[in-house]
This record gives C-alpha cells, structure tokens and sequence, in this order.
C-alpha cells in the first residue's frame, strides 16, 4: 500500500521564483498536450496515448531550448496527469453519469510532481535513490531537479520505499508530499466491534453510549470569514490591497480545512486505538446528496462525514483493522432492542427515543450506533435486517461473526 508524508518546506525568495516559473511552464505545457489530444480527435479522430506524447516531448528537447532548461521529469508527470485525466473521463462516459467531467484547460497549477527514477548498486540491485539528505541540524535538504536542495522541516522519518514527490504552494507556504510504498499490514483477528453513528448535534456517537462533541470550526468562525469577505470586496480589484486582502482570506479558509483534518484524524485514531476496537461499523451515506438540503448544507459540510469515512477506511487498511458501511435506512427509527419501527418518524428536535412496544429509552444516536452494529452483524451471518434474532445482539455472538 502507499503512503504519503507530508513535510513543510522553506525555500528561499530565489529558489521560490524559480517554483512559481516552473509551474507557469508546467501549466504551459499541460495546456499544450491537452490541445494537441482535442485536435487529432477533432480533425482525423485519432487518439493521442501517453507515450505519443512523452515521445513528442523529447523531439521538442532535442530541438529547442524552451523545454530541454525545465526538468524532464516533472514534464513526464504533467502528461501522465493530462492522460490520467481523460481516462477518468472515458470511464465516467462508459458508466453512463449525467457529469463526463470533460478535460479542461487550466489557469494555473500549484503543484509541481515529479517520480523518483532507479539506479543500480554495485550488488546489481535497482533502488530509488532518497531524496531528502539529512543534515543532522533543523531543517534537512529536498533534491529538486534543476534547482538544487530547498530546506524542508522532517519532523518524522520516511517509512518505505520513496516513488514520487510533490511540492504544493497552499496559502499558508509550501508543502512536500512523498509517496511511499509500504507493505500490506496483515489484518488483525477482531475481538471488539463498534458502531458509529454520525451527525450534526454530536459529531459521533458509538454503541457504547460514548459522544464526540461536534467542534464546529466553519460555525466558528464564520463571522471573521464574513468580514474578510467584505473587506476583499471594498478593495480594488488586483490591486496590492486586493492581493493582501486575498491572500489572508485564504489563510483563514487553509486554517479551517487544517483544523477540520487535525480533528477527524485524532477521532479516528481514538477509535481504533485508544479505545482498542478492531472493526468500526459506519452508515453508507452519500454526503453529496445530503447537502442540497438547504436547511442542513452549511451543517453537513462542516462535518465532513465524507473526510471521516476515507480516513477510517484508510487507517483500517494500514494498521491492519476492520472499517464497514451498512445501509442507513431507518437506523434511527427502530428500536435496538425489540427491532419494531416507529410509527411516528422522529424529528431532527426530538433527542430521545422512546418505544412504544417494549418501553425502551434510548439516546436517538446511541439508539442508531447499536442498530448499525447489529445490522452489519446479520450482514456477515447472511441474514436479513427485518428478520433480526437475538443473538445479534449477544457481544460474544457479534465476536463470533466478525471472526
């Protein structure tokens, strides 16, 4: 499996107008490519492969200058981005979706990627090459071609074997992004479950009755996002004032974003290894639906059920942990203990559940974790949710299915 570690990096003014050039050249040439693909397709429908393409560009450095200064691997990673593009594209045609996501030509680019190559040792064997030189001081070296070592703070050691890196101006400064290829983490025997319910009073609730506050970091602030706004828009346009006032906005919403990713990391993290549970059970909610409710949108998407979902299935995977999604339909509304469905539907006010048939009291989320708990139990005993038994709800039965 691979993963990503991410650094900050410190180049200097020069080194960073020599960044901001490349990615000018970089998008220059990513436009280039995705014009020569539209008209070999609109004049003689041919299609144009990646390795057309990479050939292509070697003629051009072989004959001028404007492409043989810029380096070779960062221009063979902006067409594998431009054909990855229209492979996106072409399955999304064959899956038949309303939105193709046709290729578009960009406006800017802000990163800048490039692969690690391989070379041979004396014993004959091919690896890649580290490309962070440590220093033994604060900041160690990142090779870039071309340009040289940037300073970059490593707060962590790489794990693995280094493919691919990145360098990312955001609003804040610039980042490095390595990919790493790790081995598959062995899964573990699960002797503890656990389901999740989401939402926007409490941003988790488990089957054990435990809650997660919602931190609410867009609600927050949104009053100093309000004002920067309007500040922004008392400026003149792309003047220097402008620009300052641009540039602080996107801080502010770069520090949300960061705040929000810090949050749903560490509740994760809590999941699987604070509270030592082996296998989180979560509903399959589709959050791109769910926000054109006008009433929830700002709510949902301040959440980001989606970001906690990926993060969940991504740390299952790598610490060898267990992460499903069961239908969400109705979790809220019948009862963990006897199975039998409101016949009122509860509102969104409405914090407790009450049952009519066996009297049962129940939190509304707490009520919801544990039908999500039981429902992924029958799933992997091969059952149906409306034919739910007993032993379900067993612990040592729920253990025995999970193995």
């Amino acid at each position: 499996m691979k993963h990503t570690f991410k650094y900050r990096a410190n180049p200097t003014k020069t080194e960073e107008q020599w960044l901001f050039a490349e990615t000018r050249h970089q998008k220059q040439l990513q436009n280039y490519m995705l014009q020569m693909r539209h008209q070999m397709w609109d004049y003689g429908s041919k299609s144009v492969s990646m390795y057309d393409q990479i050939n292509h560009l070697k003629a051009l450095r072989a004959t001028t200058s404007h492409y043989s200064e810029h380096p070779q691997d960062m221009q063979v990673s902006t067409i594998k981005r431009v054909t990855a593009a229209y492979e996106h594209f072409q399955r999304r045609c064959k899956e038949g979706a309303k939105k193709k996501g046709y290729p578009k030509f960009k406006r800017s680019v802000r990163s800048l990627t490039w692969e690690l190559r391989k070379y041979k040792r004396k014993t004959g064997e091919r690896v890649r090459q580290n490309p962070i030189r440590e220093t033994g001081t604060r900041y160690n070296r990142l090779k870039v071609p071309k340009l040289g070592e940037v300073k970059i703070r490593q707060h962590r050691p790489l794990i693995g074997d280094p493919k691919e890196v990145t360098l990312k101006k955001t609003a804040r400064g610039w980042y490095v992004f390595i990919v790493c290829e790790v081995p598959d983490t062995v899964p573990c025997v699960p002797k503890s479950a656990c389901g999740v319910d989401v939402g926007t009073h409490d941003f988790l609730t488990t089957s054990d009755g435990e809650k997660e506050e919602n931190p609410r970091f867009y609600r927050t602030c949104e009053q100093k996002l309000i004002r920067l706004h309007r500040d922004l828009s008392r400026k003149q346009y792309r003047s220097k004032r402008w620009y300052k006032a641009k540039d602080a906005l996107a801080k502010q919403y770069d520090i949300v974003a960061c705040q929000r990713l810090d949050f749903i990391a560490k509740a994760v993290y809590k999941l699987f290894h604070h509270k030592d549970f082996d296998a989180v059970v979560a509903e399959k909610l589709k959050p791109r639906n769910m926000v054109k409710n006008r009433h929830l949108a700002k709510s949902i998407a301040d959440a980001s059920w989606g970001m906690f979902f990926k993060w969940c299935d991504w740390v299952a995977k790598r610490d060898g942990k267990y992460f499903h999604q069961v239908p969400p339909h109705h979790t809220s509304q019948t009862c963990s203990e006897c199975c039998q469905k409101s016949p009122i539907k509860l509102k969104l006010s409405e914090r407790v559940f009450h049952c009519k048939s066996c009297g049962l009291k129940l939190d509304r989320d707490h009520n919801a974790a544990l039908n999500i708990l039981h429902r992924a139990a029958c799933a992997l005993r091969g059952e149906v949710w409306d034919t739910i038994l007993c032993e379900t709800r067993n612990q040592l039965l729920q253990l025995a299915c999970w193995s």
